[in-house]
């Protein structure tokens, strides 16, 4: 029979929202032509991971509800695999993305620094997101149901460190977004809030016979 492991893969459900969830448009006024240029370049590339993230929550939401209706061990390896399958996608356009973004031309030796150190924090998130998949997978692989507590708990070890990590960065990348906002003249609408659910746990199942 599968039994429930308390808290195991929540966390899914817990970054939702986190990952590149501050980015506006940026709306200049009071530059140099120059300066206004090339922060519209930047800006350009930086808002392309509003075409992917929205995908990428509807991903995780769908895994969220699938977890939460498991009744049995290959239940808990599919939602697990939807979940890798969601995080493999947005890691390879967070790649893409760091490519994009080290190919524009910034002249602006501030705008430049702050792109490079946007770099970083998005290939921070495609990291960690890359070990939150890992960790995962050893839910997919896992070979049995008596093997299922070891392996969650494995699991949730590994996970604890890339959620951390994607909370810091979350943070770096507000501020740098606000600084870029600041320094370029822009102004930025507050974006809404993600609503989320509560945490999904795909291994929270009933006990079956």
């Amino acid at each position: 029979m599968v039994t429930a492991a308390k808290g195991s893969i929540q966390w899914g459900a817990r970054h939702r929202g986190v990952v590149l969830g501050a980015l506006a448009a940026l709306v200049l006024t009071g530059c140099g032509s120059s300066k206004v240029s090339q922060c519209n370049d930047l800006a350009a590339v930086v808002n392309q991971t509003q075409t992917f993230m929205p995908e990428f929550e509807t991903d995780i939401q769908a895994f969220s509800e699938s977890a939460a209706q498991v009744k049995n061990l290959d239940d808990i390896k599919a939602a697990a695999s939807q979940y890798t399958a969601a995080v493999d996608k947005v890691v390879t356009n967070l790649n893409t993305l760091v490519s994009d973004l080290e190919a524009v031309s910034l002249q602006d030796e501030t705008l430049a620094a702050f792109r490079d150190e946007y770099i970083g924090v998005v290939q921070g998130f495609s990291t960690a997101l890359e070990e939150a998949s890992q960790a995962m997978d050893m839910v997919v692989t896992v070979a049995s149901e008596d093997d299922l507590p070891a392996t969650i708990e494995a699991s949730q070890t590994q996970t604890v460190e890339a959620v951390s990590a994607i909370e810091t960065l979350s943070q770096q990348e507000a501020q740098l977004i606000s600084d870029v906002n600041t320094y370029c003249g822009a102004t930025q609408s507050p974006a809404a809030e993600p609503s989320d659910p509560p945490a999904a746990d795909p291994t929270e199942a009933p006990t079956t016979p």
